[in-house]
């Protein structure tokens, strides 16, 4: 589980807002915020957040969630090129990779118990 804050401090780092360990200045925690509730939103619309949006985020939805974060503000920071091209390589160009990895974490594989095994 990470919560809000871990996710604010990763999405900083990985935007390399600031180095690794050294906080945030407010206007960058705030507007890491609202692209946190804006890609909860988004997922919520989707049937994909599978938890509250002021809870911890279960782990294995953490590097996804936070592409998708980070894919989001890409156009409010200067972004050195290789980030930018790393991130909108993972997150997809509008964060529909890092959505698709998101649905296929949050929906299991199709087991049927009532279906005979074909060995």
């Amino acid at each position: 589980m990470a919560t809000k804050a871990e996710v604010r401090q990763r999405v900083g780092e990985d935007l390399g807002l600031v180095p690794v360990g050294q906080t945030l200045e407010a206007q960058d925690q705030a507007r890491i915020d609202a692209a946190i509730a804006e890609a909860y939103e988004r997922l919520k619309d989707k049937g994909l957040a599978s938890w509250a949006s002021t809870g911890d985020i279960p782990a294995r939805f953490v590097p996804s969630f936070c592409l998708l974060v980070e894919q989001r503000l890409l156009v409010s920071y200067s972004v050195p090129e290789s980030r930018f091209i790393r991130i909108t390589n993972e997150a997809g160009p509008d964060g529909g990779m890092a959505i698709a990895t998101l649905a296929s974490i949050a929906v299991p594989e199709y087991e049927s118990h009532n279906e005979v095994a074909d060995f």
